[in-house]
């Protein structure tokens, strides 16, 4: 049982950030889809005893917990992927945005070097631009050296967007 109780987190951390991956891609605050999910697992609050097998107890507490977590997480995962891949490219349009900052990040690099040790192992860079669109919302984007070296603060940059399966705009090209 502890064995599937790990498999159950795990699938759970992979869910979450599977969809903070998809959410970098997605024109919409964090805050929205996380809502909606937590909307979603409040609605199916019916079916908490459902859990009864993870948690192999009757306390309704933990069992509402365990719901709420689970269910949150698979619906994040399926609004912000479902959204990404099935996108309608007759919805497809051009949007000049402008570039407001651009900044880069240094992370460290490990290797392994023994069971359960690690070394550090040089740096790695990582690239942003922050970017105003029309309407006035800022996004952070991550993207290539190439791009970055390319991008000046100030001016504009075309990114092509189109409209998801749940109507919440995707960066399709343009990073």
């Amino acid at each position: 049982m502890k064995v599937l109780r790990v498999l159950v987190l795990c699938v759970v951390i992979i869910l979450y950030t599977i969809g903070y991956l998809f959410n970098e891609h997605t024109l919409v605050n964090w805050s929205t889809p996380v809502l909606i999910s937590l909307m979603i697992a409040v609605l199916t609050i019916p079916f908490y005893k459902m859990w009864t097998w993870l948690t192999t107890g009757e306390d309704k507490i933990l069992n509402l917990l365990c719901h709420m977590i689970c269910v949150g997480a698979l619906s994040y995962a399926s609004l912000l992927a479902g959204n990404y891949y099935w996108v309608d490219p007759a919805s497809e349009k051009q949007e000049e945005v402008v570039v407001q900052n651009k900044y880069q990040k240094t992370r460290q690099k490990t290797r392994r070097v023994g069971r359960g040790r690690y070394v550090a192992d040089g740096t790695r860079k990582e690239y942003y631009l922050e970017v105003v669109f029309a309407d006035g919302m800022k996004k952070n984007l991550h993207v290539s050296l190439s791009a970055y070296n390319k991008t000046s603060v100030g001016k504009t940059k075309v990114l092509a967007l189109q409209k998801g399966f749940f109507g919440l705009s995707v960066i399709t090209k343009g990073l």
